[in-house]
């Protein structure tokens, strides 16, 4: 019977060691890809104060909206976040062109934005290179300030809300870079109701007369008071209260076609009058989430008739519906489909790419050691089977 040499023996033994070492490595390779994608998403994003449909935020027409931004990473380490705010820019705007602020102290970084679009606003945040800034308990992100600018139905909240594109990154061991680790995003509930008008006068009575005693001839005796209904008096100056009458907007005009490529400058003019008092301001709409207030009286403001004008850059593409409001001396608002203009802007055709942050590097732990070891082990095996292959 043929014996086999110890060549042979050993050239068995070293296949042997492959076919079982590289389905093991294989398998350690896949087990470690599998735990690094199971990133445990516990970042949360809210608006304070709180609210909630049963308890919303009240304000009325012409109040300021400021909402801090708050992140709870959770057990996560977050480092970026990417926001996309939502809200209905018939029931609120942004309060001002700086209307989004972030918080340097939380998020030194601003990769992206903050990009104002109707009823949206973009931005991206960043904690930096330095892993060390990473979000470890809640803190505030950022501040935005709306103004109410149309009434809520009754009972309905407006939202401010998350988009679907918000996301939140960490560098967490078991958080993969590029994962949305993102659990909930809360929003703002808000109930915008009337501004309160003038109150009416409370009429006043002249007291009741009384008649005095009548004496009898023959005994004295006093006869009880007799009591008279009030008699109203109109108010001072003769003046009968009567409902306030709105003011109202005659045309909003541009200066030119309001179509063209962005940035689209435009010049608006709003003319209009109040019937029974005086116009307090003119309060521009332009459609994508941005309001301006005049009160300068070279429009008339503070007279019965008002001409007002302001200027305004779409920066960004879409078609927007710009309009006027005029608040009387009561408090009265003129409708907000008397006065508009449709203004569509394209694009510039300039695009930019979206910066992209460099990702954190971070050092092997856990099972890739694992794999790194067996890997080395195998390689040594390889080597010293080749030279006793040859040597044998």
């Amino acid at each position: 019977m043929h014996r086999l040499g110890g060549r042979k023996i050993f050239l068995f033994g070293f296949i042997a060691v492959l076919l079982i070492g590289i389905p093991v490595t294989i398998y350690l390779v896949q087990r470690q890809q599998e735990t690094r994608s199971r990133a445990e998403k516990s970042t949360n994003l809210t608006f304070t104060p709180d609210s909630s449909p049963s308890a919303p935020i009240q304000k009325k027409i012409g109040e300021s909206i400021p909402l801090d931004i708050f992140v709870d990473p959770g057990t996560n380490l977050v480092s970026f976040v990417k926001l996309e705010i939502q809200y209905d820019p018939e029931k609120i705007a942004t309060a001002s062109a700086d209307a989004f602020k972030p918080d340097v102290t939380t998020f030194p970084s601003v990769l992206e934005g903050p990009v104002y679009t109707p009823g949206k606003i973009s931005v991206t945040l960043s904690v930096g290179p330095d892993p060390t800034k990473a979000i470890q308990t809640k803190a505030k992100a950022a501040t935005v300030t709306f103004k109410a600018v149309s009434n809520t139905a009754p009972g309905t909240p407006t939202l401010v809300s998350y988009g679907a594109s918000t996301q939140a990154l960490s560098i967490g061991f078991n958080d993969q870079a590029s994962e949305n680790v993102l659990s909930s995003a809360t929003p703002a509930h808000i109930i915008i109701g009337g501004d309160a008008g003038p109150s009416e006068p409370i009429p006043t009575g002249t007291p009741a007369p009384t008649i005095p005693a009548i004496i009898s001839p023959t005994a004295p005796a006093v006869l009880p008071p007799v009591s008279l209904p009030p008699v109203s008096l109109p108010p001072a100056g003769g003046a009968t209260p009567s409902a306030n009458t709105s003011p109202v907007c005659t045309t909003l005009t541009v200066d030119k076609s309001p179509s063209g490529a962005a940035p689209l400058s435009l010049n608006f003019g709003a003319t209009g009058s109040d019937p029974d008092g005086t116009v307090s301001k003119v309060t521009f709409n332009f459609g994508d989430g941005q309001v301006v207030d005049v009160t300068d009286p070279a429009s008339g403001v503070g007279t019965a008739s008002v001409s007002a004008q302001t200027a305004y850059t779409y920066n960004t593409a879409g078609t927007f519906t710009a309009s006027a409001v005029l608040t009387d001396n009561a408090n009265g608002i003129s409708a907000s489909t008397s006065c508009t203009q449709t203004v569509t802007v394209t694009g510039n055709g300039v695009t930019t790419a979206p910066p992209v942050e460099p990702p954190v590097s971070l050092p092997p732990t856990g099972t890739t050691e694992v794999v790194l070891g067996i890997g080395a082990l195998l390689l040594t095996i390889i080597v010293g089977g080749g030279f006793l292959f040859f040597f044998l």
